[in-house]
């Protein structure tokens, strides 16, 4: 599964301008997730229109292998679902520090800032992730 977050996050692999201008937007689990999610669906406004902007969100740090330590890689998760169980595919943000860096994974409640991504990425036609953030700073 690793393989699929890598794969899904190959767009935020991809160099961008510098976009950090101003305070970034805080964007909340209760828009990203606050909707029944369905593959292929046309996403709410107020979740695309996030695209692209500066973000600052708050969840939970996770591995998706389980892992600890310094990672390159790492999903954000919903507060609300209290880290049991299988998060939904929008109660996830699939985040990836820049490039040769890595930060230490954090007990309890974080927040990430950085360049959010909005789409649907897939591996082998199934949905692996809705959402992605280039880091630039975990609090």
């Amino acid at each position: 599964m690793k393989i699929a977050v890598l794969t899904a996050l190959a767009f935020v692999l991809l160099p961008s301008q510098p976009t950090r201008c101003g305070d970034p937007e805080e964007v909340t689990f209760g828009i990203l997730a606050g909707f029944d999610y369905e593959e292929g669906m046309e996403l709410p406004g107020d979740v695309s229109g996030y695209n692209g902007k500066q973000v600052s969100i708050s969840g939970f740090m996770a591995t998706e292998d389980g892992s600890e330590g310094d990672v390159e890689y790492f999903i954000i998760i919903n507060d609300a679902c209290g880290c049991e169980g299988t998060p939904k595919m929008n109660e996830m943000v699939f985040c990836v520090m820049p490039s040769g860096e890595t930060t230490r994974l954090k007990d309890g409640r974080v927040t990430v800032t950085g360049k959010f991504h909005v789409s649907e990425e897939k591996e082998e036609g199934v949905v692996v992730s809705l959402y992605g953030l280039e880091v630039d700073s975990v609090k």
